[in-house]
């Protein structure tokens, strides 16, 4: 229950009182887990007249002030291809990473083609669309997953964009999870996934210039 605010039944009489979903408050929380991004830092007063502070909880604290107010899921717009091997060791942790991603939103692209075809055709024509390239911990290029065909994509898009644009992130397997837990897409910078192709791929997206061409 990765900093998901875990309710009392007031809740759920609070949402037939307003005959709506609410965010919950600290009155409506049982417990809850530290925070892990700074995301939830800012200052927020929920009514009860105390500001939160750093060290406070993320379910009391930062994921109320969300729950009512987010317009869409959190992985909207993003069309996730799952790279690598290592994955196919693990069906049920396959299966269940394919789960989050469609729960949340995402669109799962099931072959290297298919994210060629999105990062050619989509991500050039909606600037508000972004594709993931979500690694295992493969650690050569022949495991990585990743084509020569979409590697080159992904550095003609990036040859094509502003410096500010991030269409493509390259990840390990984290940062699903922590994206989960912090609510919020996560740039790719602390996500360095292992293969050789991968690594110069998220060079792009986490400083914009690749170190070594693969």
């Amino acid at each position: 229950m990765a900093h998901i605010p875990i309710v009392d039944v007031s809740w759920c009489e609070s949402c037939l009182l307003s005959k709506q979903i609410i965010g919950p408050t600290s009155d409506h929380c049982i417990t809850s887990l530290p925070t892990r991004s700074s995301f939830f830092m800012e200052n927020l007063n929920l009514g009860t007249g105390i500001d939160k502070k750093r060290d406070f909880s993320t379910a009391v604290y930062g994921v109320p002030s969300l729950v009512a107010s987010r317009p869409s899921l959190l992985f909207q717009n993003v069309s996730v291809f799952i790279c690598g091997t290592e994955w196919k060791k693990s069906a049920t942790k396959l299966k269940d990473v394919q789960l989050l991603l469609r729960e949340g939103g995402g669109v799962v692209l099931t072959s290297a083609s298919q994210a060629v075809k999105v990062v050619n055709e989509e991500l050039e024509l909606a600037s508000n669309k972004k594709v993931v390239l979500l690694c295992d911990d493969s650690s050569t290029d022949s495991m990585s997953g990743i084509s020569a065909p979409l590697a080159k994509a992904i550095r003609g898009l990036y040859d094509r964009s502003s410096k500010q644009d991030t269409p493509v992130l390259t990840v390990n397997s984290k940062w699903l999870f922590d994206s989960i837990s912090c609510a919020k897409i996560l740039e790719c910078d602390r996500f360095q996934p292992c293969s050789p192709v991968a690594i110069s791929l998220w060079r792009l997206c986490s400083c914009g210039v690749e170190v070594e061409q693969i």
